[in-house]
């Protein structure tokens, strides 16, 4: 008997899923991708896949929650291209590294940014579900997204001053990017593990339109190259002024 497909659920627009799908491109692994409604992860994700985050996977009767997890597996499945340098590389384990703190770090800061824009402009939302294949349609939705932002923003943690704080480590954050692009660790032709967790956290922070001159012509714009481009966008002019820094370079 041929085993099914992986089932892979997701949330239209988020950055970990968007990693695991370019992992799953990048092995030529046949998938079905399941779209979930924003914060039903919390009730259907304990009965599908074991967890209330996403992405989650179901593997023929298995169950995997979170990018890094899932990437981990995907290497067993299909060995080539490796994700990872080899066993006894001395990149492996800084590969590992840049890996976890893309997930543990990085990660959630566009989230919280991406929440504080939600708040004041609701509607953009919409925009990133745009092809997904959703339980309802977005029309029925509208109405819901002034709450559906709120509760986001109260699980992600998203108030107004973690979402400045982000703002303003984001600089920082983008030069140890580049650090890494320049001694090698990510950038490559193929990406390895941490190209995608820290390139699609990239990728979303450049789809909100007042962030985007913050990243672009950085090294660490290029890693979006390994994906296609994102669906959604939040419109410049959403988040308030004086919470951006000038862009690198600005005014030199």
């Amino acid at each position: 008997m041929v085993a099914p497909a992986p089932k892979l659920y997701v949330l239209p627009g988020s950055h970990p899923c968007a990693a695991v799908e370019a992992a799953l491109a990048l092995k030529s692994i046949d998938y079905q991708r399941v779209d979930l409604l924003p914060l039903s992860q919390l009730l259907i994700g304990p009965l599908r896949y074991g967890g209330t985050t996403v992405p989650g996977l179901r593997l023929d009767g298995e169950r995997l929650v979170g990018s890094r997890a899932i990437m981990r597996r995907l290497d067993e499945l299909a060995p080539e291209p490796p994700l990872l340098p080899p066993a006894g590389d001395p990149a492996r384990g800084r590969v590992l590294e840049v890996e976890r703190w893309g997930d543990e770090v990085l990660q959630s800061v566009p989230r919280r940014i991406i929440d504080a824009a939600f708040l004041r402009r609701p509607r953009a939302m919409e925009s990133y579900a745009a092809g997904a294949r959703l339980p309802l349609p977005v029309g029925l939705m509208r109405p819901a997204m002034p709450l559906t932002a709120r509760l986001m923003a109260i699980r992600n943690k998203a108030r107004d001053e973690a979402a400045r704080a982000d703002l303003a480590a984001l600089s920082d954050q983008l030069d140890r990017i580049d650090g890494w692009i320049a001694e090698g660790l990510l950038g490559g032709e193929r990406p390895n593990a941490a190209d995608l967790q820290v390139g699609s956290t990239i990728r979303l922070l450049m789809s909100i339109g007042d962030v985007r001159p913050l990243v672009e012509g950085r090294p660490a714009a290029r890693l979006t190259g390994y994906f296609p481009p994102i669906a959604g966008e939040v419109e410049a002019g959403v988040l308030p002024a004086d919470w951006l820094p000038a862009p690198a370079g600005a005014g030199a």
